[in-house]
């Protein structure tokens, strides 16, 4: 019996130290430059499927590397999946899948190949490489070749014709709002243009940090005096006739400010291909619009920081891929200073990572979406935001924009306007909460 235990356990000691020895086999190291000639194939995540994988970035890279064959993912709901059913070896990530992957030990370490000197990372916006290294403790496992940034538009001949003023870096919403209301309504010029009241409200409530609803409690926070400010404001600006809320529509060929009927607005970087450029296009020498850009607004608490930057896909490489150097040029190619200046000849629907390499060709203050990037948006907890139904924040906007109206007619004080919104608002969560919970035990 003694003899059988110890053989037992023996056998027990050699499986252990095998499975030791092979679950413990060293990741496949990486040069920062592989044989062009190698031969692998990889499978990537990208969004859209591989028509549009092909048209963006497959064939230039298969021009590259011809031996290396690209199977595409192009459709996921679940990113998890992906990575451990599916098994990409390239993943296209969101800043908090990032972060998640990372902790958890399943993203390829990349810092000894994303160096200053080969991959030139001077050449990239700084608040993000930056920004993703802090995150990482020090390390890179991945690079965004875009991101997005809003920046506020404005009408030069407009300004130049009522003889007032530019507007100007680092201005508060406020300021923005008292500059638009100098223009002459008579003339049938708004100082303002939004696309819709809701749209408005948001990117007004992003500078103040502020949250219709508190997640972890479950509970609507907006009747309070941040929100107060911020409907005031609305209301005055709205009242002067400077503010345009026309909502573009599917027969709008063009909103107010391309027509030189609004003087000012903000958007995100893609209102550029969306609407100025398509507009150009369309129009041709006709389309006469003197355009510039200055730093989206900011809150007067911190002039420095806008808080309108957003992640565009992170490319990162999976541990646990078997076809790592293959993988590593493809994220290194994608985020390459050669695919930024080919793409640099043609607009974009984001902005470059690569600060040199902006579509650019009417000489715009286009420096304005790279500056002033707060990104502490992203250190905020969003592991309860999934709690909360997701159709409750198309709700509440409708109830949002139903009261505000309501105050702009003056059928509601802008107080009551606030309590009917978290009074119907905790209503509507309370009730969808519920049927999510019924839902979820059947």
């Amino acid at each position: 019996m003694k003899i059988r235990l110890t053989a037992m356990l023996a056998v027990t000691l050699f499986a252990s130290i095998l499975f030791t020895a092979c679950s413990s086999k060293p990741k496949q190291a990486i040069q920062y430059e592989g044989d062009p000639k190698m031969q692998a194939t990889i499978t990537v995540m990208f969004s859209g499927g591989e028509q549009s994988f092909n048209y963006y970035y497959g064939d230039l890279f298969r021009a590259k590397y011809p031996n290396i064959q690209v199977k595409v993912i192009g459709f996921w709901t679940d990113v998890r999946k992906v990575l451990e059913e599916q098994k990409a070896d390239v993943l296209i990530l969101s800043y908090e899948d990032y972060m998640k992957f990372m902790d958890e030990g399943k993203l390829y370490d990349l810092n000894n190949v994303i160096t200053d000197d080969a991959f030139n990372l001077e050449g990239m916006n700084q608040d993000i490489i930056d920004f993703l290294r802090q995150s990482g403790g020090g390390k890179l496992y991945g690079l965004p070749p875009y991101f997005y940034n809003q920046a506020l538009f404005y009408n030069k001949d407009l300004f130049d014709k009522y003889d007032i003023p530019y507007p100007v870096d680092g201005m508060t919403w406020g300021e923005v709002f008292q500059l638009a209301k100098r223009f002459p309504t008579e003339d049938g010029i708004s100082g303002f243009y939004a696309n819709g009241l809701n749209m408005l409200l948001s990117r007004m409530e992003a500078p103040k940090g502020l949250n219709r609803i508190n997640y972890k409690d479950k509970k609507v926070t907006v009747n309070n005096e941040s929100y107060k400010k911020i409907f005031e404001n609305v209301l005055d600006l709205n009242k002067s006739q400077a503010l345009n809320m026309k909502e573009m529509s599917g027969l709008d060929v063009y909103d107010p400010f391309i027509t030189g009927n609004s003087a000012m607005t903000v958007e995100y970087y893609y209102y550029l291909n969306n609407n100025i450029y398509w507009a150009k296009a369309d129009r041709g020498d006709e389309f006469h619009l003197n355009w510039d850009v200055v730093t989206a607004p900011v809150d007067e608490s911190n002039r420095e920081a806008a808080p309108y930057f957003a992640f565009g896909d992170i490319y990162v490489v999976n541990a646990n891929t078997s076809e790592a150097q293959a993988a590593w040029e493809f994220v290194k190619f994608i985020n390459s200073e050669e695919v930024a200046k080919m793409k640099s000849r043609t607009t974009t629907h984001a902005i470059p990572t690569r600060t040199d390499y902006l579509y650019n060709p009417e000489g715009k203050h286009m420096e304005v979406f790279y500056k002033r990037s707060n990104m502490d948006w992203a250190l905020k907890d969003y592991s309860q935001y999934n709690k909360i139904p997701q159709k409750f924040h198309g709700a509440l906007s409708r109830i949002m924009d139903s009261e505000l109206r309501a105050a702009m007619t003056d059928a509601k004080s802008i107080d009551e306007a606030l309590e009917s919104i978290q009074e119907r608002g905790q209503e509507e969560l309370d009730k969808q909460l519920a049927e999510k919970k019924n839902a979820e035990g059947k």
